[in-house]
C-alpha cells in the first residue's frame, strides 16, 4: 500500500493475514469484458459466450496446454477494434456502466483499513482504473490486463476479416453440455463443431495477422498470472499462503482458490462459477459485500477453523452473538436481512456438486445485463 499508512508498520508490527480479491462476482455484478462486447459488437454477448466456451473447454477439458488456453480476455479484444471500439471509447463505458453490489464501498474501504488487501482480475484496465476512482483503490494495488486497442494498425482487408470472422463464430449454437473438472469425456457433437470453427479461426485464419500478434503480446491476467500475482505477493508481504483469503467467483479463480484451500487459508468462493466452486472451501451467494467481510473479519481474527464453524452455524442468531473487532459489520448484515441471512456454505467432496448448480444458477442472474440499457453512440470501424 505505497500510499497508504499502515498503523501496525508504524508500530513495528507485521501483518500474519492478508486479502486478495476478484471484483467480478464479488463488488461488480456484471462481466465487464462480456459486456464491452456486447456493446460494440453485434450479438456481442453471444461471442463472447462462445469464445469464453472454446477457452474452458480446451483448457479445462481437453487439457490442452497453449498460448491460447485460459485466456478469453485476449481473443476477444482484435473484435473489438474491428467494430470500432477505441481506448478512449472502452475507458468511457466503463465508467458509465459500472454496476455495483450492495455494501460494495465501505466493504473495500473496511478491507483496506483491516489488513493488506490486493485486487487481481482480468477486467481490462480501463474497467480496473475506472473501479479504482469510484471505489478510491489505490492503484498499485489493482493488477488487470492492459488493454490497447489503438496501439495495433489494421487495414479496412483485416478489419472486414475481423467482423467476418465474428459472424461466423456467433452463427454457431452455444453448447450446454455438462462436463467434470479435469475428467476427459467425449464432447457433444455441437462441441466439437464449435472447437473446429474456433480452432480455424485462431490457429489458421489470423494467424500472421496484427490481430493474431495483439494477442500474443497484449499482457493479460488468466489463470497462471492469477496464481504468478499471488505468489509475488506472498513474497513481498512474508505472509504465507495459510495466511491467506481469497475472493474469487470466475472459472480461472480455480486455480490459486484450490492451492490456498490445500494450504489452509480461506478460499471464497462468491457467486462464483461451478469451477470456483471446486476451487473453495466457502462459499456464498447474495448481494451483498457485507457477508464476505464478516468471513474475512472471523479469519483474520481467528483463523480458518473459526470461520468453518460460523459457516457451520449460519444463523441469525449465532451471527448476532459474534464478538468480532468491528461489530458494526455483524449489526448491519443483521439489519439489512431482518429475516434470513443470505446463504453461506462450507464446501467439501460431499456437497460441492449441489452447491456449485446453485452458486452458476444465482451467478448467470446476477451478471445478466438490465433489459434497457441505453447504448452510447459508437463510432463505425473503418473500412
Amino acid at each position: 500500500m505505497d500510499d497508504m499508512v499502515d498503523p501496525m508498520a508504524e508500530m513495528g508490527l507485521t501483518h500474519d493475514k492478508q486479502l486478495i480479491v476478484e471484483p467480478e462476482d464479488f463488488l461488480l455484478a456484471e462481466n465487464p469484458v462480456r459486456d464491452l462486447c456486447e456493446h460494440f459488437i453485434p450479438q456481442g454477448g453471444k461471442l463472447y459466450d462462445l469464445i469464453d466456451r472454446y477457452d474452458n473447454v480446451t483448457s479445462y477439458v481437453l487439457n490442452r496446454d497453449d498460448d491460447r488456453s485460459g485466456d478469453t480476455v485476449r481473443m476477444v479484444a482484435p473484435f473489438l477494434k474491428a467494430f470500432g471500439a477505441s481506448n478512449w471509447e472502452t475507458a468511457e463505458f466503463a465508467k458509465t456502466h459500472l454496476r455495483f453490489l450492495n455494501e460494495a464501498a465501505p466493504t473495500v474501504s473496511y478491507f483496506l483499513q483491516v489488513l493488506p488487501t490486493f485486487f487481481c482480475s482480468s477486467m481490462y484496465s480501463q474497467t480496473a482504473d475506472a473501479l479504482c476512482e469510484a471505489l478510491h483503490i489505490p492503484e498499485s494495488l489493482f493488477t488487470s490486463t492492459q488493454l490497447d486497442l489503438d496501439g495495433t494498425e489494421m487495414n479496412r482487408q483485416e478489419l472486414r476479416d475481423l467482423r467476418q470472422m465474428a459472424t461466423d463464430i456467433t452463427a454457431l449454437p452455444l453448447p450446454t453440455a455438462k462436463y467434470e473438472l479435469n475428467v476427459p469425456l467425449e464432447l457433444s457433437q455441437e462441441e466439437v463443431a464449435m472447437i473446429a470453427r474456433l480452432d480455424d479461426v485462431f490457429m489458421h485464419r489470423m494467424q500472421g495477422t496484427p490481430a493474431f500478434k495483439m494477442i500474443q503480446d497484449m499482457p493479460s491476467v488468466g489463470a497462471n498470472e492469477k496464481a504468478y500475482t499471488m505468489l509475488d505477493i506472498r513474497k513481498r508481504t512474508q505472509v504465507d499462503l495459510d495466511g491467506t483469503a481469497y475472493i474469487g467467483g470466475t472459472t480461472i479463480d480455480y486455480q490459486v482458490m484450490d492451492l490456498i484451500k490445500d494450504s489452509g487459508g480461506l478460499a471464497l468462493s462468491f457467486n462464483g462459477s461451478e469451477f470456483a466452486v471446486h476451487g473453495a472451501n466457502i462459499a456464498a451467494v447474495g448481494n451483498d459485500c457485507t457477508v464476505a467481510a464478516v468471513l474475512v473479519e472471523q479469519f483474520y481474527d481467528k483463523g480458518i477453523e473459526a470461520v468453518f464453524d460460523l459457516v457451520d452455524h449460519w444463523t441469525r442468531a449465532k451471527v448476532a452473538k459474534l464478538e468480532l473487532p468491528d461489530q458494526n459489520l455483524v449489526d448491519s448484515l443483521l439489519v439489512r436481512h431482518p429475516r434470513k441471512l443470505p446463504d453461506v456454505w462450507r464446501v467439501d467432496q460431499s456437497n460441492v456438486g449441489e452447491i456449485s448448480a446453485k452458486s452458476e444458477a444465482y451467478r448467470a442472474k446476477l451478471l445478466r445485463p438490465p433489459a434497457q440499457q441505453k447504448k452510447t453512440p459508437v463510432r463505425p470501424a473503418k473500412g
